[in-house]
């Protein structure tokens, strides 16, 4: 019973997080007049410590369900993030155990989720034709604001999650 419960309630913070990353990324690209496109991924920051909770095929389904209603709702297109999300948990739980080293391995990891979460979404988005963007004005404009925003916003909440999850 404990199980369900923290799974139900975890499932529905996820969705909760959902939409404040959504609000929190067009707030900042509000906040620097459109030229800034800082992107905020708190979901993926809970991927790293869901592993130490709940089993590999939840998380997978969990964030399959996610990116279907990430592409539902932000692209109206189904299967990019549908695919994406879900092949970050995998690649997150082979590397788990590098992950959860340290401090600083950890802040490494997000960095690098986030990276690569940005650049597949990029290269898809782009051979789909929904973006807009150059490659380079991606990487100065978007990606760089992303990665630099992540990191900094790991850092203040990774004493929450040492204190939950670890």
């Amino acid at each position: 019973m404990k199980i369900l419960r923290e799974s139900f309630f975890t499932t529905l913070f996820l969705f909760l997080i959902f939409f404040i990353d959504g609000q929190l990324s067009r707030g900042f690209v509000d906040l620097f007049a459109e030229k800034w496109h800082p992107a905020s991924h708190i979901l993926l920051f809970f991927t790293v410590f869901l592993f130490l909770n709940f089993s590999k095929e939840y998380i997978f389904f969990l964030f399959f369900t996610l990116g279907l209603f990430y592409d539902v709702y932000y692209l109206h297109v189904i299967g990019l993030f549908t695919f994406i999300l879900p092949l970050l948990t995998v690649v997150i739980y082979h590397f788990l155990s590098v992950f959860l080293l340290n401090r600083w391995t950890r802040v490494l990891a997000i960095i690098t989720i986030v990276f690569f979460f940005e650049m597949i979404s990029f290269v898809s988005a782009s051979l789909l034709h929904l973006a807009s963007l150059t490659f380079p004005d991606f990487i100065i404009y978007a990606l760089v604001p992303t990665l630099v925003f992540n990191a900094l916003l790991f850092l203040l909440l990774q004493p929450l999650f040492e204190k939950v999850y670890l």
